[in-house]
Parts: structure tokens; C-alpha cells; sequence
């Protein structure tokens, strides 16, 4: 057997308060792409294309920057920590934008 329970109604007071609206019959506009999107969608397209190779360069080229850097640690004025975390931010950025975002109609 089952149990079933069964719940009370709410008396529905802000019902009866509100005045009955108009409805508009009006059509809503449908917003077309703009330039934007058309360049972000192009932009997406030929960064994923290349993004096998591209990720190979620019992991090589982090690489690079993190010898630099840790060569550097102690010199003043080098800021190889930063330009480090510069292009480690660029690649986590690319990474992101190609796996995350896909643009609508692909």
C-alpha cells in the first residue's frame, strides 16, 4: 500500500486583490546578430581550427617564460614574474575560450 498525503490549498488572496491587465497582442522583436557576434563567431572559428597547434606554441612559449623566470627570481627589474603570468594567462584564456564558449548556429 501506499501512503499518500495530501496537502491544503492556499486561499489565493493576492489574486482577488491585483486588477485584471490588458494583454498585448503585440509581436515581440527577435534581435538579429550583430557585428559583434559575427566577429566573435569568426574569431572562435580560426582560433579552433588552429587551437592543436597553437596550444603546442604558446605551452612551449609558458615553458620558456617559467625558466626565465625562475633564472631571474632574484634580479630587480627583470619583471619576468609577471610577463610569466602574462602568458600563462593567455593561455588559460584561449583554453577557456575554445573548450567553454561555442557561438549560436555552429
Amino acid at each position: 500500500m501506499t501512503n499518500s498525503l495530501k496537502f491544503a490549498k492556499r486561499a489565493r488572496s493576492c489574486d482577488q486583490d491585483t486588477p485584471k491587465t490588458r494583454i498585448s497582442l503585440a509581436v515581440p522583436r527577435v534581435k538579429t546578430p550583430g557585428a559583434e557576434s559575427a566577429v566573435l563567431k569568426a574569431v572562435w572559428v580560426i582560433i579552433a581550427l588552429v587551437w592543436p597547434m597553437l596550444k603546442w606554441v604558446i605551452a612551449l612559449d609558458c615553458a620558456l617564460q617559467l625558466v626565465r623566470m625562475i633564472y631571474h627570481w632574484s634580479s630587480p627589474g627583470v619583471y619576468a614574474g609577471w610577463t610569466f603570468l602574462l602568458h600563462f594567462g593567455v593561455l588559460t584564456a584561449f583554453t577557456c575560450f575554445v573548450s567553454l564558449y561555442k557561438p549560436k548556429g555552429l
